[in-house]
């Protein structure tokens, strides 16, 4: 058979150059995750988080434009999902706003996705400005939190297109919950 060992060696190269692309998308998507958490780490104890959160940014487009066709694996969805928790909750802190998935430069279904994450950060900047005492924090950050809450539970979008549901009943029990403790600080700040 003539030539079928140039054939098995040209297959073998190419899964081979399709493996490295994988492992590299891998790890820089590790770097992207990593990042993120660094970012609302330093929301959450009041430091300036520009800094991570451009490197974050930087480390974001390095992967998408050395592995382009990555970007609709499963690691690199999770690193763009991470990433857009991250700058969107940098953003609400800093500007009082929430960017679009095209302003961050990643698709909507990750967006939608760490957009559902970014729930569960608003409760803890509330809860946290609710044990310093600080109730008009604590409601800016609440108000917010219902109307990402509520733009999210809008939402129809089946399971293959983005897995936002599950997020869906997450944040619905988030809000309860944030809800009820808003309520019993109020009426302990009435008596």
């Amino acid at each position: 058979m003539q030539g079928f060992s140039d054939s098995v060696r040209s297959a073998a190269q190419e899964l081979e150059r399709i493996e490295n692309e994988r492992e590299g998308a891998i790890a820089g998507s590790r770097i992207v995750i990593r990042l993120s958490k660094r970012t609302i780490h330093a929301i959450h104890v009041g430091d300036d988080c520009s800094g991570p959160a451009s490197e974050m940014e930087e480390a974001l487009r390095s992967l998408l434009s050395t592995y382009p066709d990555a970007a609709v694996t499963g690691p690199v969805q999770d690193a763009m999902m991470e990433y857009a928790e991250a700058a969107i909750l940098a953003s609400i802190v800093t500007e009082g706003r929430v960017p679009s998935h095209s302003e961050l430069g990643i698709p909507a279904s990750a967006w939608v996705m760490g957009l559902a994450d970014t729930i569960g950060e608003l409760r803890r900047l509330v809860t946290a400005s609710l044990m310093d005492g600080d109730m008009d924090r604590a409601k800016g950050f609440f108000e917010i939190m219902e109307e990402v809450s509520g733009e999210l539970m809008m939402l129809d979008i089946p399971d293959a297109v983005a897995p936002v549901r599950r997020k869906q009943d997450i944040a619905r029990g988030i809000m309860d919950r944030t809800r009820s403790d808003m309520t019993t600080a109020a009426i302990i700040n009435r008596i």
